[in-house]
């Protein structure tokens, strides 16, 4: 499996390589919910913009399940004083053992220099065999703050979000999430997180919940 993702990401670097801004990321989560009990996984994930109003995002996911996990967002945005508008479709599959999980919404965006947002919608599709459970109406958003807009090297970003890559959850689900990255030279950097879903927080059910923390490498141009 290991080696498909390796695959994918050579096939994807000659489109990588001709983008005029971009950043790659590497690492491993690990962490426990009332589903699954203990997990890890792999994940990478990259953004890159074409053009100068085109840009697109996404990535793979390989589990301690045995499933691939992948997302994709391309995205129309426009630049402003304040920051920068953005709309975007998201394409998303994740699948839970036996269950496909599909989904296709699409949202908006915007992200200044001390805070970013973005809403939308999504259609989600449930198949197993034979049988599917569809999901007409969802939405999905996130609210963050960027706490080190100043220091060039640092960045620290707090957020609330239901639509993380490869997590998408309904509206009464958010998780909690902090991120924080170091680039110890111009391109090259270290990335640390940590996610808690609160149970009972907006939650019909009251025993869920998840945490986990991840660890990796990033490299932008």
């Amino acid at each position: 499996m290991m080696k498909r993702l390796l695959v994918i990401l050579l096939l994807l670097f000659p489109v990588l390589s001709r983008a005029q801004e971009g950043q790659v990321r590497l690492y491993i989560k690990g962490g426990n919910n009332s589903a699954w009990g203990n997990f890890a996984a792999f994940s990478a994930e990259c953004s890159y913009s074409l053009k100068k109003y085109f840009s697109i995002e996404g990535g793979l996911q390989y589990g301690t399940s045995g499933a691939i996990a992948t997302e994709i967002r391309p995205s129309y945005f426009h630049d402003f004083d304040k920051g920068r508008l953005h709309g975007e479709l998201l394409l998303h599959y994740n699948p839970y053992g036996s269950i496909h999980n599909v989904a296709a919404g699409v949202g908006a965006g915007f992200t200044a220099r001390y805070v970013f947002a973005r809403l939308g919608y999504y259609y989600r599709v449930f198949a197993s065999g034979k049988d599917s459970f569809c999901e007409p109406f969802n939405i999905y958003y996130e609210l963050g703050v960027s706490c080190l807009p100043k220091i060039p090297r640092w960045d620290l970003r707090v957020s609330v979000s239901n639509c993380r890559h490869f997590e998408l959850e309904r509206h009464y689900q958010p998780a909690l999430y902090i991120e924080g990255w170091w680039y110890p030279v111009s391109s090259v950097g270290i990335s640390v997180g940590a996610a808690y879903k609160p149970s009972g927080m907006f939650h019909l059910s009251s025993d869920y919940y998840q945490f986990y923390g991840s660890i990796g490498a990033c490299y932008r141009w």
